[in-house]
């Protein structure tokens, strides 16, 4: 997180006018809406864990199409390392055009002060509802918390895909974390026309062993060598179930045929936009994950896997567990 820009006084204005009626409003004139409206309530969700890190992501809710959870990036503090009275801010996420939402936090001795960073058009603005504020010592922890909701009127219906396509991570979801449940996703099968999304969950369902989940794409050195090395190991196995996820690939059907090629036989999903590679921390291509038979993440192999050093996670695994 980084400090807030310094709100203008004009939009200042503006906002506290309505701040006499407890919601934040904008006066600029709707453009011609569908069934989406300029109209939303946004609360701030909190993440509080053990070891004195809190996430901050904001609740999103539409009358006409429901509520999403939008998780900026930069969004985690540690309480301990926080400096006092500073307002700190996440990475800005936009939420429609030209109009962009932010979570400020700031302490205040064992006290947490929330905000909203709301810009429309470039005039920026932090906001805080009633009772955005909450002490350390009475927020829950590993759960989610929300505060209460403020409304905003935007110029234009904000970016559909924010409540479109549940393919991706789940809502909210932690970001990977070694020793916790690796993130939940749903994605589409790789080459596969249909809607129908796959589950990490749903996948692991049935699995009473390990899970290997490697990132990887046509373009990649070495990708054909870790494939084609998990593909035999997943047909020696039984308990052990292998998921390829196809992320960031440049032409359109390169994965697909890539799999026939090297018969890679083993499920593989497509992440196009590399939305659950960012999430799990992918730094580059290949990469393998390791997840005990409960599904908690245990560790990720870099590049190349070949088969010793596939076998070396699986069995450290196993003795760990």
């Amino acid at each position: 997180m980084r400090a807030a820009a310094i709100p203008s006084v004009r939009f200042a204005a503006l906002v506290g006018l309505f701040s006499l009626l407890g919601a934040l409003g904008f006066l600029l004139t709707p453009a011609p809406l569908g069934a989406q409206s300029a109209s939303l309530t946004a609360r701030i969700a909190t993440w509080k864990t053990a070891d004195g890190t809190i996430e901050l992501c904001i609740d999103l809710r539409d009358a006409a199409v429901g509520e999403t959870r939008q998780c900026p990036q930069h969004r985690r503090l540690t309480f301990a390392q926080t400096p006092e009275n500073r307002w700190l801010r996440s990475g800005s996420l936009h939420i429609a055009p030209e109009v962009a939402l932010w979570v400020r936090a700031r302490r205040v001795g064992n006290q947490l002060d929330f905000s909203l960073g709301v810009s429309i058009e470039g005039q920026a603005r932090g906001i805080r509802g009633r009772s955005w504020s909450a002490d350390w010592d009475t927020i829950p922890a590993d759960r989610w918390r929300q505060t209460s909701a403020i409304s905003l009127q935007l110029p234009v219906a904000p970016h559909p895909e924010l409540w479109g396509s549940a393919a991706g991570i789940a809502a909210g979801a932690w970001r990977l974390e070694v020793g916790k449940a690796a993130p939940e996703f749903r994605l589409p099968e790789l080459g596969d026309a249909d809607d129908a999304l796959v589950s990490l969950s749903s996948v692991r369902s049935d699995n009473e062993g390990l899970t290997l989940i490697v990132f990887w794409a046509s373009w990649a050195p070495f990708v054909s060598q870790t494939l084609s090395t998990l593909s035999d190991l997943a047909q020696s196995e039984a308990d052990l179930l292998v998921i390829g996820i196809n992320v960031y690939e440049v032409t359109e059907g390169a994965g697909e045929a890539f799999v026939q090629k090297h018969e890679a036989g083993h499920l593989h999903l497509a992440d196009v936009e590399g939305s659950v590679a960012r999430h799990y921390r992918v730094d580059g291509l290949p990469e393998l994950f390791v997840l005990d038979a409960d599904g908690v993440y245990r560790g990720v192999i870099r590049g190349a896997a070949p088969l010793t050093e596939i076998l070396s996670a699986i069995h450290a695994v196993e003795l760990a567990e």
